[in-house]
């Protein structure tokens, strides 16, 4: 059976709880091996995820129960070094959604606006998260030797030219 969705941008009155919620659940069960469980164990989605502060640049997918079921955030580059560049800032689907086509349709929506507005592009992948970087790399994107290291994380930086 085919499921259905539709994308839509996020508005003053989306749901931001189901949208954090799309943050927690995707990252509990998708970065399970990827990050350590004690950092997964220790999230609070609501210190962690502000939805509402970046609804203008942010689209949703919508099941036909209307439940938001996947997430995607865009904008200008958050990195000096990428200055002038459009940024994926995010990307996330519930994992029951995943591989359904969601993540793709959120994506593409995402790279209409910036591919507009933005002649680079660039997004930060976890080094370990090689499904992300051949989903990404599908795209266009091309891993860089641009590495960051927070603390917690380490990624890599992809650039679509």
């Amino acid at each position: 059976m085919v499921q259905k969705f539709r994308i839509e941008k996020a508005t003053r009155e989306s749901d931001f709880e189901a949208i954090r919620n799309v943050y927690y659940r995707t990252w509990i069960t998708s970065y399970k091996g990827i990050v350590s469980q004690k950092f997964l164990d220790s999230i609070k989605k609501e210190v962690l995820w502000h939805p509402e502060k970046r609804w203008q640049s942010t689209f949703v997918a919508m099941s036909d129960n209307n439940e938001i079921i996947g997430v995607c955030s865009y904008g200008p580059a958050r990195k000096k070094s990428y200055k002038g560049f459009g940024e994926v800032y995010s990307i996330y689907v519930l994992p029951e959604w995943q591989r359904t086509g969601v993540g793709k349709a959120l994506f593409l929506a995402a790279l209409e606006i910036l591919e507009a507005n933005y002649k680079k592009l660039y997004l930060l992948v976890l080094k370990n998260n090689l499904s992300a970087q051949k989903f990404y790399q599908s795209f266009g994107f091309e891993k860089t030797t641009d590495i960051y290291h927070d603390g917690i994380f380490e990624e890599i930086t992809f650039v679509k030219w």
